[in-house]
């Protein structure tokens, strides 16, 4: 059954299980945030606390597609606009997402007294849009909402025999990065479970935005377990190589900027 979610779009992939930090400026997503929240969480002291209920949806900016703001920035700028699924719908102001993406909820939030937050949101189901409100975008306080389907987990054929496959590259990995310095944060003891695996890898691995969306939308585990695994032989030729390529620093995404 279609479900309404407010939407958040970033320049990175959330996947279920995944955490990342999130300072929010922008008076779009400041409502968005607020409205989630409710006025008891939402307002007063800075601090962290616990949340509601309440989600909402990260989509992914396709990137290379015109994205305007209030400070003339295109693709990639502090303002993320409001983003649209169809390449007929698309106008001047209204950046391409992706299709697929991953509904979140808030586990930790800090206010500030301008009104912005930092959020630590933490992905939860992936979902298809099957509707995408276009709104004005020129008054710059309102965001998107969309008709969601919410897409199952489907464990796939041999799934087990990737995800052994996955483990054992994924510890070659994890050991090239120690060894420079640069070992993913992700606990030696992953998750048995081959759904819970194929997002977990998918998710620490180094790659491309769009290499990303690609495993988040894998129709079932076995499938997101074996383009990771071709993946990860990629990477380990590469981690192996005498030079890296530009690695994401953090902490935070700024209202969808990625981290570089």
């Amino acid at each position: 059954m279609p479900e309404a979610l407010p939407i958040f779009p970033l320049n990175t992939v959330l996947f279920p299980g995944m955490t990342i930090p999130l300072h929010v400026f922008e008076q779009r997503y400041r409502k968005l945030v607020s409205e989630l929240l409710g006025p008891s969480m939402a307002g007063g002291e800075a601090g962290g606390r616990e949340r509601g209920p309440a989600r909402f949806g990260v989509v992914w900016i396709e990137l290379g597609h015109e994205v305007s703001s209030e400070s003339g920035q295109g693709a990639g700028g502090a303002d993320t606009g409001v983003p649209h699924t169809g390449e007929h719908a698309r106008g001047p102001s209204l950046p391409l997402v992706s299709a697929v993406g991953c509904t979140a909820v808030v586990r930790d939030v800090r206010t500030y007294e301008d009104g912005r937050y930092d959020l630590v949101v933490e992905g939860g189901t992936r979902f298809r849009v099957t509707d995408l409100s276009k709104v004005d975008t020129s008054a710059g306080d309102d965001y998107s909402t969309a008709s969601v389907a919410l897409l199952p987990e489907a464990m796939g054929p041999d799934a087990k025999e990737h995800a052994d496959r996955v483990r054992d590259l994924y510890e070659v990995y994890r050991e090239r990065l120690s060894e420079i310095g640069m070992a993913p944060e992700t606990s030696h003891d992953l998750p048995r479970d081959p759904i819970a695996l194929s997002h977990a890898v998918a998710a620490s691995i180094v790659l491309d935005p769009a290499e990303k969306q690609r495993l988040l939308e894998a129709e079932d585990a076995a499938t997101r377990l074996a383009v990771a695994a071709r993946f990860l032989r990629r990477e380990n030729r590469i981690v192996a190589a005498p030079t890296l390529p530009n690695l994401p620093a953090g902490p935070f995404l700024d209202n969808g900027v990625s981290f570089n």
